[in-house]
């Protein structure tokens, strides 16, 4: 049985903190950042950006001369729905 992507997005606390960081801001972060902001490991964040990208719940803005920043997908309405659920749960 293969994870749904609801599982592999919110599979851990901290794609769960990368969301919420990402829900919050207005413009596109960079990982330092999002790690900044949460307090995250580097590595951890990296890690959790993959999983969040793959299930397309984050989207990568590439850059030719800056770090890539990273945006959650607005379009989706799981993004819609959580960032809705965070604000109800006080968690925004």
């Amino acid at each position: 049985m293969s994870e749904q992507p609801v599982e592999v997005a919110l599979g851990s606390i901290g794609r769960i903190k990368i969301l919420k960081c990402l829900i919050n801001s207005s413009r596109p972060l960079t990982k330092y950042a999002i790690q900044k902001a949460t307090g995250l490991k580097s590595i951890d964040i990296k890690r959790d950006l993959e999983k969040l990208i793959a299930v397309g719940w984050v989207k990568v803005i590439r850059g030719p001369r800056t770090p890539d920043k990273y945006v959650v997908n607005r379009e989706l309405n799981e993004i819609k729905a959580l960032e809705e659920l965070f604000r109800v749960a006080g968690y925004l």
